[in-house]
C-alpha cells in the first residue's frame, strides 16, 4: 500500500514540490549541525568493481580526449578535481600520468566503504606498469590505502565557490569535475574562483548535466517540467540540498565568452534522446535527426515554462548535457609555452 502511495505520490507535480521543499530545509537544518556527509556522491558504492574501473577510466578518458590534452601537457602539472565523490581513481590516473599534484575538493563529504576503495586502488594498480605504476604508488601511504596528501590530497566541507582563499592564485593548471556544476548555486562565484585558481593557459574541462536529475521524470514527467517551476519556489527545493541549478547551455555560452576564455562545449545529452551521444559533438555538427525527436516536447512545454526558459531557442532547450572544455588565455599573449600546454 505504501509502495502504491509512493508512486502515485512521484506523479503528482503539488506533491513533489512539497517534497522537496522539505528535503531541502532538512538538509540546511544537518549543514548547520556540522553534519556534511552526503550518500549522493557515493558513486561506486553501487557499482561493481569491474565497473567503478570502467567508470575511473571513462572520466579520466573523457577530460584528455576531448580537451585535446596530451601526456606533455599533464606531466609535472597540478589539478584541482571538483566533487571527487567517493573515490580518488581519476586522482589517482592523473599522477600516474605525471601530474605532479592532485587536489580533491568537495562541499560534502561522501560516505564511502575504506576497504572497498582499497579494492579499487589495488585493481587500479595492477593496470600500471612502470614509472606509471611508481607515481601511482607515490600517491599512496604504505600499508593500507590511504592517500598520501603530498601527492593528493582531499578538502571537504567548502565549496569551489570559497575556494580561492584556499589555494595560491594560479596554482592550478586544470580544473575538472564531472557532473558538480549543475548543483552550484552562485555559478558566477563558483567561475571567479575557479579564474583565480587557473594558471594562465590552463584548462577547465567539466561535465556538466542539465537535465532534473529525476525530480519530476522519476514520476514520469517530462523532461522540461523541471522549468516550469517559479524559481522562488525552486529556490526552496534546491538551493541547500544542491539539486540541479537549471542554468542551461546559454549561461556556460556566455560566461565563457564574457571571461574570455577560449571554449568548445560538446553535446552529451538531448531531449527526446534516451541514449548519451557518442562520440560527444558540437551542437553545430548533431544531425537532423537528433533535433527532429526534441521539437514536439519543446513545443508541448515551451507556454507552461518559467518566462526566462519560454524565450529560449529550441536549440537551448533541447540540451540536457554539455562537456565543457575551456582554455584561459596566456598572460602574455606571445607566451604559447604557458602552463597550460
Amino acid at each position: 500500500m505504501f509502495t502504491q502511495i509512493k508512486r502515485l505520490a512521484k506523479k503528482s507535480k503539488p506533491l513533489v514540490v512539497a517534497y522537496y521543499i522539505y528535503d531541502d530545509w532538512r538538509t540546511r537544518r544537518n549543514f548547520e549541525k556540522g553534519d556534511v556527509q552526503t550518500r549522493s556522491g557515493s558513486t561506486h558504492s553501487k557499482k561493481t568493481l569491474q565497473e567503478s574501473l570502467e567508470y575511473i577510466n571513462v572520466v579520466f578518458d573523457d577530460y584528455v580526449n576531448y580537451s585535446g590534452i596530451t601526456p606533455e601537457h599533464i606531466l609535472d602539472k597540478q589539478v584541482l578535481e571538483v566533487g571527487p565523490g567517493d573515490n580518488f581513481g581519476v586522482a589517482l590516473k592523473f599522477l600516474a600520468s605525471g601530474a605532479k599534484r592532485v587536489v580533491c575538493l568537495d562541499k560534502f563529504y561522501s560516505k564511502r566503504d575504506p576497504e572497498r576503495q582499497a579494492e579499487i586502488y589495488s585493481a587500479l594498480r595492477r593496470r600500471f606498469e612502470g614509472s606509471e605504476r611508481d607515481r601511482f604508488d607515490a600517491g599512496m601511504n604504505t600499508g593500507g590505502g590511504v592517500l598520501n596528501a603530498d601527492k593528493v590530497r582531499y578538502v571537504y566541507g567548502v565549496g569551489i565557490e570559497d575556494a580561492s582563499g584556499l589555494f595560491e592564485a594560479g596554482c592550478f593548471d586544470f580544473i575538472v569535475s564531472r557532473a558538480v556544476t549543475e548543483h552550484l548555486y552562485d555559478l558566477d562565484a563558483a567561475f571567479n574562483s575557479m579564474d583565480k585558481l587557473l594558471a594562465p593557459d590552463g584548462y577547465m574541462i567539466h561535465a556538466i548535466d542539465l537535465r532534473d536529475h529525476g525530480m519530476f521524470t522519476d514520476g514520469g514527467m517530462d523532461p522540461l517540467t523541471f522549468l516550469t517551476v517559479p524559481d522562488g519556489v525552486y529556490h526552496r527545493m534546491s538551493y541547500n540540498s544542491g539539486r540541479p541549478n537549471r542554468q542551461l547551455i546559454g549561461y556556460y555560452r556566455a560566461k565563457m565568452a564574457e571571461m574570455g576564455y577560449g571554449s568548445k562545449i560538446f553535446i552529451t545529452h538531448l531531449l527526446g534522446v534516451e541514449e548519451m551521444i557518442l562520440p560527444h559533438m558540437e551542437l553545430s555538427k548533431l544531425n537532423g535527426g537528433h533535433i527532429k525527436a526534441a521539437l514536439p516536447r519543446i513545443n508541448k512545454m515551451r507556454p507552461s515554462l518559467q518566462p526566462r526558459y519560454r524565450k529560449m531557442s529550441d536549440e537551448d532547450l533541447m540540451v540536457q548535457g554539455i562537456f565543457l572544455v575551456a582554455r584561459k588565455p596566456a598572460s602574455n599573449p606571445s607566451d604559447t609555452n604557458g602552463s597550460g600546454g
